[in-house]
């Protein structure tokens, strides 16, 4: 049976979750992600400040201490990319460093003055157990605020992220909105830092939209799957998080989340990394076994050189070719007909090297050993029509017939 209490602390996972995943939608598509770092370090100091003076319940004071010190660490990266020679990342990176060491320090401070730090320690690892259904509302409102923030500025996002120069030969003036919405984004991070903690609530800015855009780059369909991740990463952590309250939520979820990010970049259809990795395999095993073919067709009698011997061995498995006895290997009829469509192939880009483009005829081979691979049966058909079907190629070897 559910507790009570469980149900709260998932929804309040879910709706912070979700809430950090669109403020941190823009910071992605502006290829700024060590500004969530920056952000969720810099509010640190903004956090222990807040319970050194007003204690550990105040959440009023919590969020403007942490809002500001997001953004005067926005202001201060600015001046220090504006005034220096030290680009934006070195500036974010500093401005980090020197952020969370200070609000290191202040909580060292604090623990020798005797004022409890389990406030700030919920801050620092995040820990769901302590939501309340005040804390869900609370969140519930600042979900649909950030929602429709989002909604009523994205064409703005948009330009911003995708064609930036048009906005300023439009003359519309994007940096207050890019000022305004980091704003939104520290003052999110400050709200939802109890739940996620003030180290990991930056993978749940970017990640989402990181899966998102890997998996469908269109605008509104990223989205979609980017609230989706989060909100199965933020279900999980919740549910550990009501029956194991001593862990923190934010670790969970960012495991979780990774969980999600770790096998979708890894053996996604033709974009994961394993998957692309696997396809350039089989094409460079299919270049290979081409050229054994070839060579067992152009020297039918020679010895196959040793380079050849596992793409031939790949063949005979196929039914391309047979070892007649040892390094002598024949092709089948099957083999001699995918043999024949290879050097076709080389022969006609040759000769259209040779009588098209004037390329001498001693320099045509080595282009034709790559090209041979690549052309489809369309572009052959063009080639071979463009040459008037050629039954020699420039060094009067014969081309063989399509339907050889």
């Amino acid at each position: 049976m559910i507790s009570e209490q469980a149900i709260w602390i998932v929804a309040g996972c879910m709706v912070a979750a979700l809430t950090l995943s669109i403020a941190g939608i823009p910071a992605y598509l502006r290829r700024d992600a060590l500004i969530g770092d920056a952000l969720s370090h810099s509010i640190f100091p903004g956090v222990v400040l807040s319970v050194w003076l007003f204690g550990a319940g105040n959440s009023v004071a919590l969020y403007i201490t942490g809002t500001g010190m997001g953004a005067m660490a926005l202001l201060l990266i600015h001046y220090i990319q504006q005034k220096t020679i030290i680009p934006k990342d070195g500036a974010i990176g500093i401005i980090l460093i020197v952020f969370f060491s200070a609000g290191l320090l202040m909580m060292g401070q604090l623990q020798r003055s005797g004022i409890p730090l389990w406030g700030v320690q919920h801050v620092l690892l995040g820990k769901a157990a302590t939501i309340l259904p005040s804390d869900v509302a609370f969140l519930i409102g600042l979900f649909s605020l950030s929602a429709a923030l989002f909604f009523v500025f994205q064409k703005w996002i948009w330009l911003q992220a995708f064609d930036p120069k048009f906005a300023q030969l439009s003359g519309i003036p994007l940096r207050p909105y890019s000022i305004a919405i980091s704003l939104w984004t520290a003052f999110v991070l400050t709200a939802t830092v109890h739940i996620l903690g003030a180290i990991l609530s930056a993978a749940m800015l970017l990640t989402p939209s990181a899966i998102g855009h890997f998996i469908r780059p269109k605008p509104s369909s990223f989205i979609r799957i980017a609230l989706l991740s989060c909100l199965i990463s933020a279900i999980g952590a919740g549910f550990v998080s009501a029956t194991l309250p001593a862990m923190s939520t934010g670790a969970l979820m960012v495991i979780m989340l990774f969980g999600i990010a770790a096998p979708i970049f890894l053996f996604y259809p033709k974009k994961g990394i394993a998957m692309k990795s696997w396809a350039r395999q089989q094409e460079s095993n299919r270049w290979k076994e081409e050229n054994a073919l070839k060579f067992m067709f152009n020297s039918p009698s020679s010895i196959l050189p040793i380079e050849h011997h596992k793409a031939a061995k790949r063949c005979s498995k196929m039914g391309l070719a047979v070892e007649a006895e040892p390094l002598h290997w024949n092709l089948t009829p099957e083999g001699k007909t995918k043999a024949e469509r290879i050097v076709r192939k080389h022969r006609l880009w040759e000769t259209y090297l040779h009588q098209q483009l004037s390329i001498s005829k001693d320099r045509v081979h080595e282009n034709a050993e790559w090209i041979e691979h690549l052309l489809d049966d369309e572009f052959e058909d063009r080639i071979a029509a463009e040459l008037k079907h050629p039954k020699l190629d420039p060094h009067a070897s014969p081309i063989p017939p399509k339907n050889a």
